[in-house]
């Protein structure tokens, strides 16, 4: 299929078929414009390359952009789904407060021309160092907005992240990775509680473990639990397994994708104990995909020979028979090979995923970590593999990664 060929192709399928193949194409930006050309797969394909509109919130540029939205022959209005507003403290620093004021004027104007957009994407921004009027100014424009996305976010306080988060009086569901704040929360209690009920969270990734627990803490004291859809649990201190597990507990129901990070703060001394008390997934009815990190697999090491059994026990408390996929993050050390993976207990792993929850399962992936140098065998690690779990040759995948 060459879409700049002479003469494009007359479809022979339903035009379905072809909105499927471009949905795989969703970030080849260049095959998208190429595709872009031909009349049959135009719709889709711009449905993908207009989709996030960046707004420079620079007075000029937002003049512009409300310009070309605005024009009769605009056809790129229809495509847009979600406002992305980056590095806003840079644009603050380089242009000044006065010039971003100005431009933040213009955005009521900028979506009434896309008035079906109902998705916010922040990310890339220091709110430490962003006053706090252009902040407020900022949200203003926002509260009929039912879908935030926060990436990459630093807050001075917990306290402002939450702010933040209140600001948006019809929220459906809100994404966060990699956010921090400089201060943890100190009384959950005193702070503002999230305006709508039934809010989907979506806790991609927290980059410190105390913040994991600030969230924890502060989502626990809401009087309906909150409908956590997806959650990487990493905990750095044996307190903040005490609110994750606490959180997991009101929200399991509601969990469909849940990444376990393998508790490294402890020592080989407390390992056991931490493990029997990490995590419990009987609740979790609703899993959809499941994500082990940070598996050690070190060759005679004590930690790796408790972990071991924990994995298949872990996965032995799973009662929801949506699972679709699960994932296993392999550490092998700088002396390693792939006679490491002797250390799993595959007997238990495989044992466990031939009971009848497991009936829907559609991946099995290991991911393997490794230092630069390391002498691994991709081939042979992916032969041992393949004997060890035979029932599952063709769920099973393996990528090698330094």
């Amino acid at each position: 299929m060459n879409p700049l060929g002479t003469g494009c192709f007359k479809p022979k399928f339903p035009a379905e078929i072809f909105d499927l193949i471009v949905d795989h194409l969703y970030d080849d930006r260049n095959t998208l414009l190429a595709c872009s050309l031909c009349r049959e797969l135009q719709p889709a394909s711009r449905f993908h390359l207009f989709s996030d509109l960046s707004i420079k919130p620079f007075p000029e540029d937002l003049l512009t952009l409300i310009d070309i939205l605005c024009s009769p022959n605009n056809t790129m209005a229809i495509y847009v789904q979600r406002l992305v507003f980056s590095d806003l403290t840079k644009f603050v620093l380089y242009h000044g407060v006065s010039d971003m004021s100005r431009a933040l004027r213009f955005i009521p104007r900028l979506i009434s021309f896309i008035p079906q957009v109902k998705t916010l994407h922040l990310l890339n921004t220091d709110f430490e160092h962003l006053p706090q009027d252009i902040i407020h100014s900022l949200l203003s424009h926002f509260t009929t907005f039912t879908d935030v996305r926060l990436q990459f976010l630093h807050f001075y306080r917990f306290s402002e992240f939450v702010e933040l988060a209140c600001s948006f009086p019809v929220l459906e569901r809100i994404e966060i990775k990699r956010l921090t704040w400089t201060h943890n929360g100190r009384n959950a209690l005193s702070l503002r509680r999230m305006p709508s009920v039934g809010v989907q969270w979506d806790i991609l990734e927290l980059k410190r473990g105390g913040n994991l627990r600030d969230l924890a803490e502060w989502l626990a004291v809401h009087d309906n639990p909150p409908q956590l859809r997806s959650l990487c649990y990493d905990a750095a201190s044996a307190t903040e397994v005490s609110y994750l597990r606490q959180l997991v507990q009101r929200t399991a129901s509601s969990l469909r994708n849940l990444q376990v990070s393998f508790p490294i703060f402890v020592d080989s001394a407390r390992v056991s104990e931490t493990l029997h008390e990490f995590i419990n997934l009987n609740d979790c009815t609703s899993l959809r995909s499941l994500h082990y990190k940070h598996v050690l697999i070190y060759p005679g090491d004590a930690v790796t020979s408790l972990i071991s059994p924990w994995l298949s026990a872990s996965l032995s408390q799973v009662r929801s028979d949506l699972l679709e996929t699960i994932d296993f993050e392999l550490m092998v050390p700088t002396y390693g090979d792939e006679t490491c993976l002797q250390e799993l207990d595959w007997e238990g792993i495989s044992k466990v995923l031939l009971e009848k929850q497991f009936k829907y399962l559609k991946m099995i992936r290991f991911n393997v970590c490794m230092c630069p140098g390391t002498s691994f065998d991709s081939s042979r690690a992916a032969k041992f593999i393949m004997d060890q779990l035979s029932p599952f040759k063709p769920f099973l995948a393996l990528k090698v990664a330094s």
